[in-house]
């Protein structure tokens, strides 16, 4: 299926202040004006090439904006869905304002709902506090309860940082189980985009793979022990989907993803993803100005791609890479400027791959000979 999944920056204002984040802005001219985001709703699902959007909500925070914001955009997503088209809303937020009207709306309109919690709160409270000072661990632990009690479906993203290392997998994944928490993402820790750093420049929150790779191995056999398998661990199941050949919607391992999913800013700038916040090559264009179809047939988005993929040719004669795909562009950003061991054949999940695939759920011979490339 064609299409396009746009991670929209509805405002880049945060009422929290994370030691790793890039994200949060302060001053005017941080929220998206209407303009920009009826533009980006109409020009996005007019696209002939957009047979599916995904219309992703970040921040800042998401919350700080009025109800009113997204009701807007409902109103014109309606308004410009073509017949047949598929639409779905993720809102990713802290958690920490959601109110029984918040509730409501996100129940009526079947939003998705991804929440940032960094495990317990000798962790959580160590890097996500209020501009305060104030711990936020609590709040945003009772905004995931109010979202299970809503039925709203809600998964939890974690940053694996030097606090998590520190704790290790079995701490971790215990306290998921603790508080019911059966839908989550595990991310390893990023530093700021550093686009002139050179190769094996020091970074502060940064969790290279290998070291990924031995925290995930560790969950895997407790989720493998556990034998729950309504717990969706993000990374895992998607890596366990493509070694079964099975459908996953997981990004990091499409390969290509160029052309297919967009940061929008505030004032309209649209970039390649926001993980490259902070790099003007990635920069796109500005949806004021350029539709889709510009964008994707921009000298740029040329350049980008034909770098992307002299990269993954380097890497197509790798076992695993019928299942990686090369992993994510962003990983090998910045693994070439980061990690001391980067290896320009191999993504880093090569390990993490083959220690799924030998310890499949059930042991299941067939499986395995199934997940074979």
């Amino acid at each position: 299926m064609k299409f396009a999944a746009l991670i929209i920056k509805g405002t880049r204002l945060c009422n929290l202040r994370c030691a790793y984040c890039h994200d949060w802005r302060v001053g005017p001219n941080q929220t998206m004006p209407f303009p920009v985001l009826a533009r980006l709703i109409a020009t996005a699902l007019q696209d002939p090439e957009h047979d599916a959007v995904d219309f992703i909500w970040h921040g800042g925070e998401t919350t700080l904006l009025p109800i009113a914001f997204y009701e807007k955009a409902m109103v014109i997503q309606a308004r410009f869905r073509r017949r047949g088209q598929t639409v779905n809303n993720v809102i990713q937020t802290n958690g920490t304002r959601l109110t029984p009207e918040w509730l409501r709306f996100l129940r009526a309109n079947q939003f998705g709902v991804g929440i940032s919690l960094d495990g317990p709160p000798e962790i959580h409270d160590q890097y996500r506090r209020y501009a305060s000072g104030r711990p936020s661990f609590a709040d945003v632990l009772h905004g995931i309860h109010l979202l299970q009690e809503w039925g709203i479906p809600v998964s939890v993203l974690m940053v694996i940082d030097r606090g998590a290392l520190e704790l290790g997998p079995d701490y971790i994944f215990d306290f998921f189980v603790q508080h019911g928490i059966k839908q989550y993402g595990l991310l390893a820790a990023k530093p700021t985009n550093q686009p002139d750093a050179a190769p094996g420049t020091a970074a502060e929150h940064y969790t290279d793979p290998a070291t990924m790779t031995a925290f995930l191995k560790r969950i895997y056999d407790r989720w493998l022990a556990h034998g729950d398998p309504t717990i969706r661990i993000r990374e895992l199941e998607g890596l366990r989907q493509r070694i079964t050949g099975e459908r996953n919607g997981f990004c990091t391992l499409r390969g290509g993803c160029l052309g297919y999913y967009y940061l929008i800013e505030p004032n309209g700038e649209v970039a390649h993803c926001d993980l490259f916040l902070g790099d003007p090559r990635y920069t796109l264009g500005n949806i004021l100005r350029d539709d889709f179809a510009t964008i994707r047939a921009s000298a740029r988005m040329h350049e980008l791609r034909e770098e992307n993929e002299r990269a993954l040719s380097r890497m197509r004669a790798c076992p695993e890479f019928a299942v990686c795909n090369g992993w994510c562009p962003h990983e090998r950003y910045l693994s070439v400027r980061h990690n001391p061991h980067h290896r320009a054949d191999c993504c880093g999940l090569r390990d993490l791959i083959a220690y799924i695939r030998a310890h499949p759920p059930g042991a299941s011979p067939q499986l395995v000979q199934l997940g074979q490339p």
